[in-house]
């Protein structure tokens, strides 16, 4: 159990050091795949939502929401594994139901290839 506790606790911290870095480097410095992927997303996720794939690097059938409100809600997917917020608004994303357990946040145009989010606002 122990190991188990331990796998769990470096899973939740390489997601979140994954958002966080997809949250602090600009756009424009991207390169490579990683621009790629982006530039995809970008292309399919409308303006104005948030978007959530069931896979990392943007795989799987997407889907869309919005969250005028910045409520609490549930991803799309359970979990999210890729996100891309389209929206002009931050947003914040959780490993956790209800908002719980902060994994980080991302601007408009910033996007996560790889996290495991299951709620945001």
């Amino acid at each position: 159990m122990r190991i188990h506790h331990v796998t769990a606790a470096l899973g939740s911290l390489a997601a979140a050091a994954a958002l966080a870095l997809a949250t602090t480097i600009p756009a424009h410095a991207r390169t490579g795949a990683a621009s790629d992927a982006q530039a995809r997303a970008a292309a399919v996720c409308p303006q104005g939502f948030a978007c959530f794939w069931p896979e990392p690097d943007f795989g799987g059938e997407m889907r869309t929401a919005q969250n005028p409100d910045h409520d609490c809600r549930a991803t799309p997917v359970q979990p999210a594994r890729s996100v891309y917020n389209h929206s002009s608004d931050a947003l914040t994303f959780f490993s956790r139901s209800r908002c719980s357990v902060r994994v980080g946040a991302l601007e408009s145009g910033g996007y996560a290839q790889s996290v495991n989010v299951s709620s945001w606002q």
